[in-house]
């Protein structure tokens, strides 16, 4: 009986593996032109400053206020009128967020994340986490278009990143 009981579940471990692993395939099909050009994402950038942080606008917020109110007073450096900042998670790991300048709402997510980074400019939509990554580094190059609620990804790969970026305040 014990026998049986292992050979099934054997089986349906062997079927199923192949359907589990499909969506991580599609992501590595996703692969994005020679070139990442942030001016083909462009935007007006607004001259307006940051007054204040709305910390009630997401969950987790308030964990991080001190290193959002370094923000406050700033203009935007990412996207037309949003400030981006990533922090320290630990050995090659960085944190990001997007807070936007004229209403002070963040934008966080748990996934926000990078090992090597990130690339942005004040007046593209285009977000490129782990720039210049290649083979070697392990990772790839992420490339996300920022909508004005959520990165929306254009692809992955080891393609060389524009020299042409900012980094976010720490």
């Amino acid at each position: 009986m014990q026998r049986k009981l292992c050979s099934v579940l054997f089986l349906m471990v062997a079927v199923s593996a192949p359907w589990a692993d499909a969506g991580s395939l599609e992501k590595k099909e996703m692969t994005v032109p020679e070139v990442a050009d942030f001016s083909d994402y462009p935007v007006e950038v607004s001259t307006q400053r940051l007054q204040r942080v709305d910390f009630d606008s997401h969950p987790d917020a308030a964990s991080f206020k001190t290193r959002f109110r370094t923000l406050e007073g700033r203009s935007a450096n990412f996207a037309g009128h949003y400030l981006l900042l990533y922090w320290g998670c630990g050995t090659s790991c960085q944190q990001f967020s997007i807070v936007d300048v004229e209403t002070g709402q963040v934008f966080m997510d748990e996934n926000w994340s990078t090992s090597m980074g990130v690339c942005f400019r004040e007046d593209s939509a285009l977000l490129i986490t782990n720039p210049g990554a290649g083979e070697s580094a392990r990772v790839d190059s992420g490339y996300y278009l920022w909508d004005g609620g959520e990165l929306k990804p254009l692809g992955r790969g080891a393609v060389k990143g524009p020299g042409d970026c900012d980094s976010a305040y720490e």
